[in-house]
């Protein structure tokens, strides 16, 4: 069964700098950031933010919201709860205008363009979804796409978060399979026939595909679920940033989300027409808080009027933990949120002014040393050392976090020494350097998003995500 949504995302601007490949650095402008690739989607979004560097979710306190509760070899730890959510009542206003926002959009006189129900929250429900892109994408829109990605998985619980196939699919593709999200970047006049009409000058159009399921209960015997789904994009009416917001608009759609009024929700990218509001991380709250809603609280297809009801408690006030490291370089700050079910570790320092290979102050193997803050779950605080080190000549080197300890559920951390050992107390990766960026190649479970700071690279700092831990760290040369 094919429903379309032919949605106007002319006018969205997303002001990432330095979102692109772009030329090679100059005196006056830092290096860009490496181009992104498949096989980076499953790690954290990277953001350039004219002078700092952002790697994680978008969720850092401000400094001023937490006390500082203990030092740990020079870190400033800090520990408590801050109000920085949407809020129940806005999310399930949001939800069920959202609910609501499903209507006929289709070529009058086509019977295979079908009205959508109105009043339901649709999703996936099987598994994740996995995006793929065309063959012969030129290399900026891959790191687009991947980087758009990057931001959604941020937002969504780790059992939920997108697949990226490493495979392009053919041009003559007709339709994806079920569990696929296939993006087709073409100027307008070669999108698919099934998209047309089109309105105006839109530049993306999503193309969901649903099933009707039967769910063997006499009261709700079937519902309706997204199976697969396209998204096209005219990479000619669009600057590079710009196409970040389509990109996510777009893809947006195909996890279920609607349109909404402007008026009434313009802090969010899912407005017909783009946002008013903008955001240098892609997402704004009420994009992400919605996306963990209904991955992380819903059934496939749930009515509008059981929104409240399966929402159950939904909390505006985060757990977070946060470190503050001074190096030559400026301040490095990293931690860890804590909302809602979902755990988002973060980190942030000064950009670099040039990449780390073209440092020629440094030469041989370089280490940086400081400290993991991160919460699990359960909220738990962890704490332990970080350890960089990097072979200069391969580019290539290893993170250690060393001495884990956590303490109670919901306890502010304690001086070093002062908790329980967490699981073994050690995880050990390897990292390949990228630009001003490192991932993890190998080690243990999870996986290791960093970035390079400081002008000359005083500092380091990243994060770690696995099931049982999101943390942040940060060290100094």
């Amino acid at each position: 069964m094919k429903f379309l949504r032919a949605c106007s995302a002319t006018g969205i601007t997303v002001l990432l700098a330095a979102c692109g490949g772009g030329s090679g650095p100059s005196d006056s402008e830092p290096p860009a950031l490496p181009l992104q690739t498949p096989v980076l989607a499953s790690h954290a979004p990277i953001v350039n933010l004219e002078g700092t560097l952002h790697v994680g979710a978008d969720v850092a306190p401000p400094a001023d919201r937490l006390p500082v509760l203990a030092q740990h070899d020079g870190t400033s730890v800090s520990h408590g709860t801050v109000r920085d959510g949407v809020g129940e009542p806005e999310l399930i206003a949001y939800l069920q205008a959202d609910a609501s926002s499903y209507l006929t959009s289709g070529e009058e006189g086509n019977e295979d363009v079908q009205p959508l129900p109105d009043g339901l929250v649709f999703r996936f429900a099987a598994m994740p979804p996995t995006v793929r892109v065309g063959e012969d994408i030129p290399p900026e829109l891959l790191h687009e796409t991947v980087l758009v990605v990057q931001a959604i998985n941020a937002a969504l619980p780790r059992e939920w978060q997108l697949r990226f196939g490493h495979e392009p699919f053919p041009a003559d593709t007709s339709g994806a399979l079920d569990g696929e999200i296939l993006v087709t970047f073409a100027p307008q006049e070669d999108w698919s026939s099934e998209t047309i009409p089109l309105i105006g000058e839109d530049i993306g159009l999503a193309e969901p595909e649903y099933a009707i399921v039967p769910t063997g209960d006499p009261e709700v015997p079937w519902r309706i679920e997204i199976v697969a789904g396209r998204i096209w994009v005219d990479p000619s009416q669009t600057t590079g940033q710009e196409r970040l917001g389509v990109i996510a608009h777009e893809l947006i759609h195909l996890l279920g989300r609607g349109h909404v009024d402007p008026e009434r929700f313009p802090g969010t990218l899912m407005v017909s027409g783009g946002s008013e509001e903008l955001s240098d991380h892609i997402l704004h709250p009420l994009d992400r808080e919605a996306l963990l809603a209904a991955y992380g609280r819903f059934e496939p297809g749930l009515s509008s009027d059981h929104i409240a009801e399966e929402l159950g408690p939904w909390s505006d006030t985060t757990m977070h933990v946060r470190g503050a490291l001074g190096t030559d370089g400026g301040e490095i700050v990293f931690g860890a949120a804590l909302r809602n079910g979902l755990s988002q570790p973060w980190a942030v320092g000064s950009t670099p002014e040039s990449n780390l290979a073209d440092n020629m102050e440094l030469s041989g193997s370089i280490g940086w040393s400081g400290r993991l803050l991160g919460l699990t779950p359960l909220a738990e605080t962890v704490a332990g050392t970080a350890d960089l080190t990097v072979e200069l000549a391969t580019l290539s080197g290893k993170v250690n976090f060393s001495e884990l300890e956590h303490w109670p559920v919901d306890a502010p951390p304690g001086a070093t020494g002062s908790g329980a050992t967490w699981r073994d107390g050690d995880l050990s990766y390897r990292i390949e350097v990228r630009g001003n960026s490192f991932n993890q190649t190998g080690g243990d479970g999870g996986e290791v998003t960093g970035a390079f700071f400081g002008p000359a690279h005083e500092g380091m700092g990243g994060v770690l995500v696995r099931d049982d831990l999101s943390a942040g760290f940060g060290g100094k040369r």
